[in-house]
């Protein structure tokens, strides 16, 4: 019965942590992993580059 005088003040702070941070990050956008990041010719080159490092190492 004592480890619940610990428990649930532990839950009740946790609640509290995760309700703060729905707050604070409700108008952010929901993509994960930056799927929203836009994609330009400098990030569309250096996958050109991967991909050529790549087959050479294969080859």
């Amino acid at each position: 019965m004592e480890f619940m005088y610990i428990l649930v003040p532990m839950f009740i702070g946790l609640l509290m942590v995760f309700v703060e941070n729905a707050k604070k990050t409700a108008h952010l956008p929901r993509a994960p992993f930056g799927a929203d990041a836009e994609v330009g010719p400098q990030e569309m080159r250096r996958w050109a580059e991967i991909d050529e490092l790549e087959r050479q190492r294969e080859g």
